[in-house]
């Protein structure tokens, strides 16, 4: 097609659309999202994309974009090089990935935050069905840009949503869904401008490499490939003008280094260095696989071959051919960013993807190769022979979407570590690369063929039957849209209306359903329990990737347990959720006490201690670190075999803060315990602390003559006039109060003291 009609259409597209565009489109996006309801999970499911969501609600929930969050996690992870975060120079720890994806889902966190009914990853969890739409519709608009009939762009994109393997990543929060849309817009820009000559889609394409580099720095590799589409013809033009080719290369480099600039000083802030993105390769993450293999694996390989996933870009070659014919040069670009994607990855230590379907990196590239089937698309509407290939290779690419889709891929990869798991590989048997038998397609297949449970939120928990409607509904929506045959522009632009308020309402309803399942139903009760609210330290694994869902304005840090002192994990994490004041809460499975939970004995012994609650078969202990009151006022009492020597007091904006200083008179095997109680002026009690000094973990039989414990206490708020604490001991085997006797001696009856409280 000539450069001036493509021109033309363009132009037409963008400001006077019609009505069978606009049409196909609305049908598109309706018949994508219902689908995409169907294979949609409400949890992330991969240490990938906690680690993108986990920077993206800390941003959002208290500025700094660390991922503390999944630390417990990270810790279960068997290598140093395949955990997604690093400790940077404030101490916090960051995330290895890049940070468009997290930038991306601010939007989404920011909602389920404003909403109730919005739990924060059920909602994030939209981002990719969203955003694999979203490609689709660019497709449907670049095939149409090329020249093609509405029907065939229609056919196009929809193969692109549901006949390849993007479908089956709608589910997870991996970056490569994002990175395909990146790359296929930075495509699209360039080639606009290729036809027109506006800087403008210079600009933007630029911004969209960069903005891509923000999801992986290693696509910085596609400038050089894109900047030769764009001005290589440019090159070979005797007539061109120097000072607007200096010009336009000036801002393409330009709208690139305004994105790599801001990524350079992301990186210099968190680590000191532009150049250091987190990832670990002093611990051998790196580019350490033979290229060949890697090359096999992507492509070819029963293992993670991408023709294997999706047998439907077979077609891709003859298409490919078709398309060079009209469109030379876009041709050979998308061949060039194939193979570019193919080499950048196939050395990669994990070029495989990790736990995942299919070639997760060659997702990014996908549709681009889905663009070489529109030439066949256009042929098939005349010609049986490739209309009886297409339909053959798209029903089988469908069914083999379905079983990768529909199936949690954990159960194969536990299958295939337990059977072919080589400890001196770090990985699995190099016989897994080359045996057909040993596919996750036919593993899927396996288990579809044993009655596996099915992994979408509609099946999980029995059959969801307002999911399922919701999802028909957007769906028959859409096939009503593509069948109806409207000529009256307002009537399309109400049916657009009323498409959008159903497909709002049916996303909505979808998300707020996973609030009563029983991973939900926990973190709520957690984080009732989190009030008032603070820093949060979950030492558990047990609530996993759902502690990104507490939205109450807690700092939320995960630690596994049990670790050691010097864990190279635990203790930083400690020091930075430790290392300012206030209030800090401490979710533990530990019992009271117990000596191997360094964690709480550290709290007790610098903490000021308010209360402890039950939850999920979880203790959550309440401290505050905020300075304590100097202990300046003397007392000199006796309890029994102790001396209360000092105190100290404080009412702060948060609560009351108490520090009291006990010595022994004489060593004891007993273990006494005190009681303090605040009361006000009428002597009514209003708060109190009855327990063992430091929690248990300085019990008085192993005090030491000559020597102080020191014990903290918080009452958070706890504000007034004329307070009053009323001190004493406890005989635990009696549960008599111990004798008291004041400074001077003298006995006191009632064997408690009042002393007062500083305003």
């Amino acid at each position: 097609m000539p450069a001036a009609r493509i021109v033309v259409c363009f132009r037409a597209m963008l400001t006077h659309p019609s009505l069978t565009d606009f049409r196909l489109r609305l049908s598109l996006t309706c018949i994508l999202i219902g689908v995409y309801l169907l294979v949609y999970v409400p949890r992330v499911s991969s240490i990938d994309g906690e680690a993108i969501l986990g920077a993206a609600a800390a941003t959002v929930r208290h500025g700094v974009p660390d991922i503390a969050v999944v630390g417990a996690n990270d810790a279960l992870l068997p290598f140093d090089m395949s955990r997604m975060g690093t400790f940077g120079l404030d101490g916090a720890y960051y995330s290895k990935k890049g940070v468009t994806p997290s930038v991306a889902l601010v939007p989404l966190v920011v909602l389920a935050e404003a909403s109730p009914w919005l739990d924060t990853r059920a909602t994030v969890m939209l981002f990719n069905p969203l955003i694999t739409t979203a490609t689709a519709l660019c497709l449907y608009t670049l095939v149409r840009w090329l020249g093609y009939k509405p029907r065939t762009a229609f056919v196009v994109a929809l193969l692109y949503g549901v006949a390849t393997f993007a479908i089956v990543y709608v589910k997870t929060l991996f970056g490569e869904p994002l990175a395909a849309l990146l790359l296929l817009g930075a495509v699209m820009t360039a080639y606009l401008y290729r036809q027109r000559g506006d800087w403008r889609a210079l600009i933007l394409s630029g911004l969209l490499v960069g903005s891509l580099a923000g999801v992986n720095m290693i696509y910085l590799a596609v400038v050089p490939v894109i900047a030769v589409y764009l001005f290589g013809s440019v090159l070979r033009d005797k007539n061109r003008n120097i000072r607007v080719f200096i010009r336009d290369i000036l801002i393409y480099g330009l709208s690139i280094g305004f994105f790599i600039g801001l990524l350079g000083l992301y990186n210099w802030a968190r680590f000191g260095s532009p150049l250091n993105t987190g990832y670990h390769f002093a611990s051998g993450e790196g580019f350490t696989k033979p290229f060949l293999e890697g090359v096999y694996g992507l492509t070819v390989g029963p293992y993670r071959g991408l023709f294997w996933y999706n047998p439907l870009l077979l077609l891709v070659i003859p298409g490919w051919l078709m398309l060079r014919r009209k469109f030379s040069a876009l041709a050979w670009l998308v061949l060039a960013l194939v193979v570019l994607q193919i080499a950048s990855f196939a050395s990669w230590w994990s070029w495989d993807g990790g736990i995942v379907w299919g070639p997760r990196f060659l997702l990014t590239v996908t549709p681009l190769l889905v663009i070489c089937l529109a030439p066949l698309v256009e042929a098939a509407w005349e010609k049986r022979g490739i209309a009886a290939a297409l339909f053959a290779t798209t029903i089988i690419s469908i069914g083999v979407q379905l079983l990768g889709a529909l199936y949690s891929i954990y159960p194969y990869v536990f299958y295939m570590y337990s059977h072919y798991y080589v400890p001196e590989l770090s990985g699995l048997s190099p016989e897994v690369l080359t045996t057909t038998g040993l596919s996750a397609i036919l593993g899927h297949l396996a288990l579809a063929v044993d009655g596996w449970s099915l992994e979408p939120a509609w099946a999980a928990n029995g059959v969801d039957v307002v999911h399922v409607a919701c999802a028909l509904t957007v769906i028959g929506l859409g096939i009503g849209v593509w069948l109806w045959r409207a000529r009256d522009r307002r009537a399309v632009l109400r049916i657009a209306l009323a498409g959008a308020v159903v497909m709002v309402v049916s996303l909505n309803l979808v998300v707020a359903r996973q609030q009563g399942n029983k991973e939900a139903s926990e973190i709520h009760a957690l984080e009732n329990t989190l009030q008032p609210r603070g820093r949060v330290i979950a030492a558990t694994t047990h609530f996993g990737e759902s502690l990104v869902d507490i939205d109450n304005g807690s700092w939320v840090f995960a630690t596994n347990a049990p670790t050691a002192v010097n864990d190279p994990l635990s203790f930083p994490m400690w020091n930075y959720a430790t290392g300012v004041g206030g209030n800090i809460w401490l979710v533990t499975w530990f019992g009271p006490d117990d000596p191997a939970n360094w964690q709480e004995r550290d709290l007790w012994s610098r903490g000021a201690f308010a209360f402890e609650r039950e939850t999920v078969g979880h203790r959550a202990l309440l401290f505050n670190l905020s300075p304590m009151p100097a202990a300046d006022r003397e007392v000199g009492a006796h309890f029994g075999d102790f001396t209360l020597d000092k105190y100290g007091t404080e009412q702060t904006d948060s609560g009351l803060l108490v520090m009291v200083q006990w010595s022994p008179q004489r060593l004891v095997t007993d273990d006494d315990s005190w009681f303090i109680h605040v009361v006000d002026s009428s002597g009514n009690v209003i708060a109190q602390q009855d327990r063992q000094p430091q929690g248990g973990y300085m019990p008085t039989s192993t005090w030491k003559m000559g020597e102080s414990v020191t014990d903290r206490l918080y009452f958070p708020g706890l504000k007034g006039d004329d307070l009053r604490l009323r001190i004493g001991w406890v005989d635990p085997a009696t549960q008599n109060l111990l004798p008291m006797v004041d400074r001077d001696g003298n006995a006191v009856p009632d064997n408690f003291i009042l002393v007062p409280v500083d305003k």
